[in-house]
C-alpha cells in the first residue's frame, strides 16, 4: 500500500503522538509499504524532505514559534501547515490517508483531496456544549475513525454521537524487548515521573507528595524527566526538596535506564489520552499511581490491577507511595500484573492492527 500519514509534528520532535507514529510507521515500512509523512517544519535546521527509518518525511511549512511558550500552537502556524499540506497532496495519489487529531484544521482542509481518510482521536475531553456541537459537525465529514483507547472510543460514541461501527480502536504499544531484564537492577524507593512539564500534568503536586514521603522514608528519591513551559518553576520547587531530581529531556536510552531501575511510576495528570510512558513503566515492572480525574484515560490501564487510582491531592498520592514502599507483597503482585499487561501491547501487535485497518479502508474506499 501507498500510505500518507498527516501529522503536525514528527521525529525528531518526540512526544506521545510522535512516538506512536514513528514506531508504527517504521514497522509498516519494514513490512514493505510505501509510507509518507506530511508534517510541519518546526525548525529551519530540519530538511524539507528526508528518509527516516524507511519513512519518506515531507516537511510542508515553517513558522517561527509554532509551539508557543505555554505549550499551545500558533494559529498562524496551524493555518500554514494545513494549507501547505493540502497543496502538497494535490496531484498525488495514495491508497489511504491517516490523519492525527491535532491540530484538526489540517484534516478538514485536506479532506477534498485525501480519500479515503481515517481520522485518529487521542482524546475527547471537552464538556463544553458549543465545542461538542462544533465537533459533531466536523465528525460528519469523516466516515472512518480510530480511538487510541477504550476510554476515548466510548467518548466518541457517547459524547459525540458516532456509531460503534464507525470507530476502531488501535491502542499505543511498547517495545517489550527493551525491558526484558528490568527486574535485575531495581532501586527500592526510586519514584519516577516521565512526561511533559505542563500545568495539567500537576508535577507540582507530585513534588509536594514526595516531601511527605521523605518524612517517613528518608531513602526515597524522585526523578522527574521531561520538559515544557512549567520546567523552571518545577525545577525551583524541586530544589527545595532533598533527593528530588529534575532531569529535563533525556535521550531515550537514559530515560529507559531510569525506568528500568525505578520502583514506582506516578502520573498525577488530569488529562491523558493513552499514555505510552505508562505502558513502558509497566513493561519495566513498575506499579503505576494515577489520579482520579474525569478526563484521565490512563485510569483504564491501571484498573487491570497494575497500580492504584487515587483522589487528586498530595496526601492521597503520598499514602499510595508509602503503601507500595512498605508492602513488598502488594508491590510484587502489581509489578507482575503490569509486566503481563504491557506484554500484550507490543508495537508489533499494534502495527498489525493498523495494517489490517488500512487494508480494509483502502479496499472499500469512499
Amino acid at each position: 500500500m501507498k500510505i500518507a500519514f498527516l501529522i503536525e509534528l514528527f521525529y525528531p520532535h518526540m512526544a506521545g503522538c510522535e512516538r506512536r507514529f514513528l514506531e508504527i510507521g517504521k514497522r509498516l515500512a519494514g513490512r514493505g509499504h510505501e509510507l509518507h509523512v506530511f508534517t510541519f517544519q518546526y525548525s529551519r535546521n530540519l530538511p524539507n524532505k528526508e528518509l527516516i527509518e524507511g519513512i519518506a518525511v515531507h516537511r510542508c511549512a515553517h513558522s517561527n514559534g509554532y509551539i508557543t511558550p505555554n505549550g499551545s500552537r500558533s494559529l498562524n502556524g496551524v493555518l500554514k501547515y494545513s494549507l501547505a499540506t493540502f497543496k502538497e497532496l494535490l496531484g498525488q495519489s495514495f491508497d489511504v490517508y491517516y490523519s492525527n487529531q491535532w491540530p484538526m484544521l489540517h484534516s478538514i482542509i485536506v479532506k477534498p483531496v485525501a480519500s479515503p481518510l481515517i481520522q485518529e482521536w487521542c482524546e475527547v475531553w471537552t464538556t463544553d456544549s458549543l465545542k461538542i456541537m462544533m465537533l459533531q459537525r466536523i465528525l460528519k465529514r469523516f466516515n472512518h475513525h480510530v480511538a487510541v483507547s477504550e476510554f476515548t472510543k466510548r467518548r466518541l460514541i457517547d459524547l459525540l454521537g458516532l456509531r460503534e461501527e464507525q470507530v476502531s480502536m488501535i491502542q499505543n504499544g511498547v517495545d517489550y524487548r527493551k525491558f526484558r531484564y528490568a527486574s535485575e537492577n531495581k532501586v527500592w524507593g526510586r519514584i519516577i515521573y516521565v512526561g511533559r512539564i505542563v500545568p495539567h500534568k500537576h508535577v507540582e503536586m507530585l513534588i509536594d507528595s514526595f516531601r511527605l514521603v521523605k518524612e517517613k522514608v528518608p531513602q526515597a528519591e524522585l526523578h522527574i524527566v521531561g520538559s515544557g513551559p512549567s520546567f523552571h518553576s518545577i525545577k525551583a520547587q524541586a530544589s527545595r526538596v532533598k533527593d528530588c531530581f529534575v532531569h529535563g529531556f533525556l535521550p531515550e536510552e537514559e530515560m529507559l535506564d531510569l525506568l528500568r531501575s525505578s520502583w514506582l511510576f506516578v502520573l498525577p495528570s488530569e488529562r491523558e489520552g493513552s499514555s505510552i510512558v505508562v505502558l513502558e513503566a509497566m513493561a519495566a515492572g513498575l506499579p503505576v499511581i494515577v489520579c482520579n480525574y474525569p478526563n484521565n484515560a490512563a485510569k483504564e490501564s491501571v484498573r487491570h490491577k497494575c497500580g492504584v487510582i487515587v483522589n487528586p491531592g498530595s496526601n492521597f498520592i503520598a499514602s499510595a507511595i508509602l503503601q507500595f514502599l512498605k508492602n513488598e507483597k502488594i508491590w510484587k503482585e502489581m509489578s507482575d500484573n503490569a509486566r503481563r499487561f504491557a506484554e500484550k501491547h507490543d508495537w508489533d501487535t499494534t502495527t498489525k492492527q493498523m495494517e489490517n485497518l488500512l487494508y480494509k479502508v483502502s479496499k472499500h474506499a469512499d
